[in-house]
Formats: structure tokens, sequence, C-alpha cells
């Protein structure tokens, strides 16, 4: 004679299956590499040359051709980039990513005023992730 599983231990069961999942890195948010924005603002002219950032887009104006970038570590956390503290300001001939996109922005650091903190990350090329 079969006996019935009570349903207590299928749910048990079927939280410790989820678990392993949900504690291995399990994200719904695209993996991006690069520099992460609030190090980069952190000291912005010391770094010299070519690099890429990691962020996530918080406003884009096509006119302007220039979009803002959150901490790609704040974005993730806040699960919005409504929520961020620090910026970059990006300027970017090529086709503009959306709001809420995940990137990989390479290029430089420039002084100028117009930007937060006193400088633009002047982009050579965008991906997104």
């Amino acid at each position: 004679m079969k006996r019935p599983i009570p349903i207590a231990l299928l749910a048990s069961l079927l939280v410790l299956a989820i678990l392993p999942t949900a504690s291995s890195g399990f994200s719904p948010f695209p993996k991006a590499d690069g520099v992460d924005v609030a190090n980069l603002i952190s000291d912005p002219f010391a770094y010299k040359g070519e690099l890429t950032v990691r962020g996530a887009v918080m406003n884009v104006d096509p006119g302007k051709k220039i979009f803002q970038i959150i901490d790609y570590r704040e974005y993730r956390a806040c699960r919005t980039v409504d929520c961020a503290k620090e910026w970059t300001t990006v300027l970017y001939e090529g086709k503009l990513p959306e709001r809420m996109n995940v990137v990989e922005v390479t290029g430089k650091v420039e002084k100028n005023t117009a930007g937060k903190g006193g400088f633009v990350f002047r982009a050579k090329g965008v991906k997104v992730k």
C-alpha cells in the first residue's frame, strides 16, 4: 500500500531545489564587464587612455548625443535606474542605448564642465548586454 506524501514535505523539497539556483548567482540582470561608475567617479582623471565602464542607462538625450549611466552594482541592488546617487555622462556619436539597458562603454575620460564632476566619458563604442 502506497502512503501519500505530505504537502509540507513536498514544499520543503521544492524550496531546497530552488535555493541552490538562487544562491549560485542567478540573476535577471545581464553580466557586464568593466570599471564600475562609482570607481570612475572617485578619481576620473586617474584613468589614462582607453577603458571600459559598465553601468545601466539612466537618461538618454538624443539631441545632444549623450546619456547617463549609473553604477552597475547599484542598478542590481535597486532594480531601477531612479535610485542613483552618482552617475557619469557619456558622449556618443553612434546609436544611443535605451533607458535601463545594461551597457559596456569603451572610451576615454575628458575634462568637461558640462558633465557632473567636471568630466564626461567620450565613448567610441557602446555594447548593450
